[in-house]
C-alpha cells in the first residue's frame, strides 16, 4: 500500500531546471553583480594587515547570525553586540558577510522560487563565485583527480 502512494507521488513531482533560461537572465545578472561586489569586499578585507579572509569573514558571519537571531526571536535571544560600532577589520568583514548573505539568498531563490535543481543551483552559483574571486581552477583539480583515479583502476 505504501509503495503505490510513493509511485503516485513520484509521477506528480515537478521536474527541476538544470540550465539557465532566458526568463531568469536578470536574476543571473544580479547574482554576478553580487559576487563581483563580494570579490571587491574580500579584497578590502585582505588589504588590511594581519587579516585572514576566511577567519575574519567567518567571524563576521557569526556576528550577523547572532544579530539575525536577536531580531527574529527577541524573546529568546538578546542583542550581544552593536554591529554599527564595529571597527576595522571587522567593519569590512561585516560588509563582505552581508554580501555573502545576499549571494546565499539569490541562490535560494533559484531553487525555491524559480524551480531549479538545488544541486545545479549551488554548483552553478559556486562557479560564478569562484570566478569572481579568482579561484577558477577547482574544475581542473577535480578533473586531474578523476584522471588519477582512472589510471589507478586501469
Amino acid at each position: 500500500m505504501t509503495r503505490k502512494k510513493q509511485a503516485k507521488h513520484k509521477e506528480n513531482k515537478l521536474i527541476k531546471k538544470v540550465a539557465w533560461s532566458e526568463e531568469v537572465e536578470e536574476h543571473r545578472k544580479k547574482l554576478i553583480e553580487c559576487v563581483e561586489r563580494y570579490a571587491k569586499a574580500q579584497q578590502e578585507v585582505l588589504s588590511i594587515p594581519g587579516t585572514s579572509v576566511i577567519e575574519d569573514i567567518q567571524y563576521a558571519m557569526s556576528l550577523l547570525y547572532e544579530e539575525y537571531r536577536a531580531n527574529t526571536w527577541p524573546d529568546r535571544f538578546e542583542h550581544k553586540y552593536d554591529l554599527s560600532l564595529a571597527e576595522s577589520p571587522t567593519k569590512e568583514a561585516l560588509v563582505a558577510g552581508r554580501i555573502l548573505e545576499e549571494y546565499s539568498d539569490l541562490t535560494t531563490v533559484l531553487h525555491r522560487d524559480l524551480n531549479y535543481d538545488i544541486y545545479w543551483a549551488v554548483n552553478e552559483t559556486g562557479e560564478i563565485l569562484d570566478k569572481a574571486i579568482g579561484y577558477d581552477n577547482h574544475l581542473e583539480e577535480s578533473d586531474s583527480m578523476e584522471d588519477f583515479s582512472l589510471h589507478i583502476v586501469l
